[in-house]
């Protein structure tokens, strides 16, 4: 088999407007050369006796000039560059020579390329964008293909938009919403596939205790979004149980999201901490880059003026705030035994605001102790191990652990306090309490979010009134979403990009 010849290339871009071409040859390579140098604005001449139908079309258009006669030494004389491209190698050396001794750089079109000074790598255009792919000899074929696919993929850039696909607390019940939840394991296959589908440029995946959702800058595709509604299992669903926003409601749901106002508690600031870690962790991944970050940015920008409007007598607070209010309301026994598990920012939250009530707790933690300026005074630390002989004290039992199965389960009946009231508190997403705990026997009442959501009523009209207030906040941030749609569809490039 004969070796491969090949050259290292160096990229770069002619500035041919208004300045001198010269082809030698009229062929069907010498017509390609035409279309591409007049595209850049050249003064195309063709040498040659004959004419490919095409390219004789140009010359009677006007767009190029013919000299019908066979190729002279003096020829390249004036020009910026020279494309060899007769039908004959010995002409086509000859030519090179001849651009050579001028100083003039010239492409052979044939065996003779590896000699010249400059390739033509296989390219297209989109507005103002170019693209150029080469090989460097090796295999132009090989150039062709990845060509035509980037072609196809740029032609969905122009398309492309913020989009936001989800479901969250407000369209599901958490029994609804927990087949839905990303573990560590889906949400890195869910990446892995998401990478895949044509048409998503960049996208992050945000799974919290209130929402699960992708936010995307995808071409506009009725079966794009269908892939990432199979990836997610949101096919599965019917159409009010999951959203689709695009464009600028996207770009509004993102910062009123970032704002507080879409939580379960209206106002939390955990929400900022979330979308800064889904930002972290897709980037990592190398889902998302530039567009997703100033959408990011963008979005908790917004989210900034729209909190400093939140009127004074709206509820607000976190997870932890309503949680801590349901126990003290339905345990109003300042001496009741409490014991939290989950050393994460919930359980965290919890333990500090009950010792802010004046409530004491028992603290569990599963491999390591939190830090000691997490822990009030007052606070015992027990590590897992001790439930079960430290658990069935408690009145009060509030889990705020991250696991993907139940922590405790109906199988643990002898870890919980044998009778009398007991109150359980589930904050977890999924559901750390198995259900049919709350059947082992009378006086168990058992809270998870849902119960927590309709106890702790948000919806009020003061709610709905600054929701409108938030969107026209953002509203007011429009020209923010313009400008990055004009960061990656027209964007103007700079010299030495």
């Amino acid at each position: 088999m004969r070796p491969l010849l090949t050259r290292t290339i160096y990229p770069a871009s002619l500035l041919l407007e208004d300045k001198p071409c010269l082809i030698v040859g009229g062929g069907k390579v010498a017509y390609r050369k035409a279309g591409g140098l007049l595209e850049a604005g050249a003064v195309v001449t063709v040498i040659s006796p004959a004419l490919d139908d095409r390219l004789d079309e140009m010359v009677q258009q006007g767009r190029v000039r013919h000299v019908a006669r066979a190729f002279a030494a003096n020829d390249p004389e004036g020009y910026t560059i020279v494309f060899a491209a007769t039908g004959d190698k010995q002409v086509n050396r000859e030519i090179l020579e001849a651009c050579r001794s001028r100083r003039i750089w010239c492409c052979p079109v044939d065996g003779n390329w590896m000699e010249g000074d400059f390739v033509t790598p296989a390219t297209f255009r989109s507005g103002p964008l170019s693209v150029a792919i080469s090989t460097g000899g090796q295999s132009c074929r090989r150039s062709r293909l990845i060509k035509e696919n980037l072609e196809r993929h740029v032609n969905m850039v122009d398309s492309a938009d913020c989009v936001v696909i989800g479901t969250s607390h407000q369209q599901m019940d958490l029994q609804g919403r927990e087949p839905f939840h990303l573990s560590p394991e889906r949400m890195a296959e869910a990446g892995r596939l998401l990478m895949h589908v044509w048409g998503i440029h960049e996208f992050m995946l945000l799974n919290t205790c209130n929402r699960v959702e992708i936010m995307a800058v995808k071409a506009a595709s009725a079966g794009t979004n269908a892939l990432v509604l199979k990836i997610l299992g949101f096919d599965r669903l019917p159409p009010d149980q999951y959203y689709v926003k695009r464009g600028f409601a996207a770009f509004e749901h993102t910062g009123l999201m970032a704002a507080g106002l879409l939580s379960q508690v209206p106002g939390e600031n955990h929400i900022v901490a979330q979308l800064k870690d889904a930002l972290a962790a897709s980037t990592e991944q190398g889902w998302a880059g530039g567009m997703i970050e100033e959408w990011m940015a963008a979005a908790l920008h917004i989210s900034k003026d729209i909190r400093a409007q939140i009127p004074a007598d709206l509820p607000q607070g976190e997870i932890e705030d309503a949680g801590v209010r349901y126990v003290c309301q339905k345990q109003p026994d300042p001496a009741a035994p409490i014991a939290v598990l989950g050393t994460g920012t919930i359980g965290q939250g919890v333990v500090l605001r009950l010792a802010q009530q004046g409530r004491r707790c028992r603290w569990f933690y599963h491999r390591n102790p939190p830090p000691a300026d997490t822990v009030p005074e007052g606070v015992i630390l027990s590590p897992w191990s001790a439930l079960e002989t430290d658990l069935k004290q408690a009145a009060v039992i509030i889990v705020a652990t991250s696991a993907e199965m139940p922590v405790l389960t109906a199988d643990m009946a002898g870890l919980f306090k044998p009778d009398g009231e007991l109150l359980l508190l589930d904050l977890s997403t999924p559901r750390n309490i198995d259900p049919a705990v709350a059947t082992l026997r009378t006086g168990i009442t058992l809270a998870d979010l849902d119960v927590l959501k309709a106890w702790d009523k948000q919806t009020s009209p003061a709610l709905a009134s600054f929701l409108c207030t938030g969107a026209a906040t953002v509203k007011d941030h429009k020209n923010m979403y313009r400008a990055i749609m004009r960061s990656f569809q027209q964007e103007e490039v700079s010299i030495g990009e």
